[in-house]
């Protein structure tokens, strides 16, 4: 019956997104709009893209070849070549390193893939934005939203729900495949609303609102964690340009204690789904041990996530100093342990050694110190808070694993690194190379 509504919704996006196309779309804003459109289709009807059809490659993994592909053909090399990419160049060299160096191929390409998907849709999103506009660009995505949004309301309001695969509570993902992946989903859509700036489309507030909304419906954890700081500071911001200069000291003090009073309530209404990462966080000194001494009880605290990294902590401490170096190779984790990492920066430690993972906090540390520099600060300071959660969502999952995690941190990449310099409201001043290519 759902695969009924998802068909319709389905058509009616095609129709909105071809309208926006045809409008005023420079070719790579086109070219983000239909990436992240074509990848949020195609996941809705997992139970046909996700089987195998050609030399072992779903029609998902295709598209997101071709994707990436393009993208790459698409894009000036004065892009590619970015100062700002270059800490992420070296993070890429050490994964081409660990993956030669244990012969891990096929891992390999499928990680660049995956990787190369990013930097093409960052970097079409860096010149679309320079050309027009952030504005410009972040409204019109809104229509890659329309269909992963639309068939989330239309399960709530027919009940087709999902037991989570960690518990069995309900979650609600509009017939999608996994709560995770889909979280991304909404936690993308949240972010392009909130990095709109004020009255640049109706009803801001609202459909914030509804993303925060429909992501505790999603019922994972860890996105709902990740969305505080910039749910924060989009409450904080939007409240605070309406109050008078000469209250706002009185105002901040208010609102910190405000936040935190909800935060409180809020921890306090959802107990049952965020017990045990409170247990995780009271219970740490005693957590930090080699998994054949964790008890059963401990075993399952956190869905199993605590005991599932301290496996990997342990291989990695016991293993060839080579390999503490430069780890095992890109998706070295399958075959040698029953479940994935379930955090990205325990992954890394483990597939790419000491030498992936510095290279990889060295550039989330560059991007977040890139973010500051923009001079619209509230702008800067909502870059950095969804960094800042972003971050967060490594810390328990795996965003950078699957495209829709991906997807997430183009848009915020590609946000961080298009301003050169701001001149007055949200135009953004390009280079002159920038302004000859974008002509």
């Amino acid at each position: 019956m759902f695969i009924l509504v998802k068909l319709v919704f389905a058509l009616l996006s095609v129709y909105l997104v071809y309208r926006t196309l045809t409008g005023r779309c420079n070719k790579y804003l086109a070219f983000v709009i239909v990436a992240i459109w074509l990848r949020f289709l195609l996941s809705a009807f997992h139970q046909i893209t996700y089987t195998p059809l050609v030399a072992g490659f779903s029609i998902n993994a295709l598209s997101s070849i071709g994707i990436a592909g393009c993208g790459l053909l698409l894009l000036p090399r004065s892009v590619l070549s970015l100062r700002s990419l270059a800490l992420l160049y070296a993070f890429f060299a050490s994964i081409v390193i660990s993956g030669a160096l244990n012969g891990n191929i096929i891992g390999l390409i499928n990680v660049l893939v995956k990787w190369c998907f990013f930097l093409s849709l960052a970097g079409a999103m860096v010149m679309a934005i320079r050309k027009v506009g952030k504005d410009e660009v972040l409204r019109k995505m809104l229509v890659a939203f329309f269909l992963p949004v639309s068939l989330q309301i239309m399960s709530i309001l027919l009940g087709e729900a999902k037991a989570t695969e960690a518990d069995g509570s309900t979650s609600y993902i509009g017939g999608y495949n996994h709560e995770a992946a889909f979280s991304m989903i909404m936690a993308s859509f949240i972010l392009v609303v909130g990095l709109l700036s004020p009255g640049q489309i109706k009803y801001r507030a609202a459909l914030f609102m509804l993303g925060c909304v429909l992501l505790v419906l999603a019922n994972y954890r860890t996105s709902v964690l990740a969305i505080l700081p910039m749910a924060a500071i989009f409450a904080y911001t939007t409240l605070e340009a309406r109050i008078a200069s000469r209250y706002k000291p009185v105002f901040l003090i208010t609102a910190f204690f405000g936040m935190a009073l909800l935060f409180l309530l809020l921890s306090y209404s959802m107990q049952d789904r965020f017990a045990d990462v409170f247990v995780f966080l009271t219970s740490l000194d005693d957590l930090i041990k080699a998994p054949m001494y964790y008890s059963e009880a401990e075993k399952d605290i956190f869905s199993a996530r605590v005991y599932i990294w301290s496996q990997y902590i342990y291989v990695f401490s016991e293993g060839p100093w080579i390999n503490q170096v430069i780890g095992w190779g890109p998706e070295s984790w399958n075959g040698r342990f029953p479940k994935y990492a379930h955090n990205t920066y325990v992954s890394f430690l483990f597939e790419y050694g000491l030498l992936g993972l510095t290279l990889f906090l060295l550039t989330v540390g560059r991007f977040l110190w890139h973010s500051l520099r923009i001079k619209n600060r509230r702008f800067a300071l909502m870059l950095f808070a969804s960094m800042v959660g972003f971050l967060i969502m490594c810390f328990a999952t795996m965003p950078l694993w699957n495209i829709e995690g991906l997807i997430l941190y183009a848009i915020l990449i590609g946000n961080t690194i298009a301003p050169v310099r701001l001149l007055q409201g949200n135009q953004y001043h390009a280079p002159a190379f920038i302004s000859k290519l974008v002509r």
